[in-house]
Parts: structure tokens; C-alpha cells; sequence
């Protein structure tokens, strides 16, 4: 009788904490380094697209960072150029804005702005370092 619940024990687990639920798929510049990374998993019976970053041939942080929700939803997004930080935008579960943040060129943030789940703006700061 303990050998049939410790199967059905090893049975559930398996079966609730997939081995390999993510999939990552790299892309490289002739040099070696990365190009992009963009990270899946498996969601029901397909795949879904979960995160993506992106880098210049020097390696540094470049391009659009990108993450998806259990819903295949945008829920975030990070901007960098040439390894500095330029813009970050988020999204409520609904798909409403949540915030937005934009950098200057020294990486200080130059615009904030804020909105609640009905898309009310709650916040909205300009300049925050001069």
C-alpha cells in the first residue's frame, strides 16, 4: 500500500513542477557575443513567448527588454542604448498603462508618469534631477 501512494506521490510532483517548463533560444554575432536572448514556457498544451533581451557586438545592454504575463500581455518593457537605461514602461494585468520612465543622458530619470487600473494618471513628475 506505501509503494502505490509513494508512486502516485512521485506521479503528482512530476506532473505539477514540469522539468522543463522554460526554453531559452540564443542568438550570437559573428564575434561570439550575445545578440539576443528570448526565454519561453510551455503553457498548456503550446509555448509562449515570456521574456526577450537584447545586446549590442560589444555585449553592452541594447534594444527593447521585454516581458510577457501568464496572459501573453506585455508587462514590461526596458529600452537601453548602448548599455545605458533610456525608458521603462509597465502595463496593469488589464493591459491599461501603469507607469512610464524616461532617462536623460546621464541616466537620471527626466519623466515619470503613473496611472491606476481605470487609467487615471496619479502621478506625474518631470525633471526630478534638475
Amino acid at each position: 500500500m506505501n509503494l502505490k501512494i509513494y508512486i502516485f506521490l512521485v506521479f503528482l510532483i512530476s506532473r505539477t513542477f514540469p522539468q522543463n517548463s522554460r526554453v531559452t533560444h540564443t542568438e550570437t554575432y559573428i564575434n561570439g557575443n550575445i545578440r539576443s536572448i528570448t526565454n519561453h514556457v510551455k503553457h498548456g498544451k503550446g509555448i509562449r513567448k515570456w521574456s526577450r533581451e537584447e545586446y549590442d557586438k560589444k555585449g553592452r545592454k541594447h534594444g527593447a527588454w521585454i516581458g510577457w504575463d501568464e496572459n501573453g500581455l506585455m508587462s514590461y518593457e526596458t529600452v537601453w542604448e548602448f548599455g545605458f537605461h533610456r525608458q521603462y514602461r509597465e502595463w496593469h494585468k488589464n493591459g491599461s498603462k501603469k507607469l512610464i520612465i524616461r532617462y536623460d543622458d546621464e541616466g537620471n530619470v527626466a519623466l515619470m508618469k503613473k496611472w491606476d487600473e481605470e487609467g487615471n494618471e496619479i502621478i506625474k513628475t518631470s525633471s526630478l534631477n534638475g
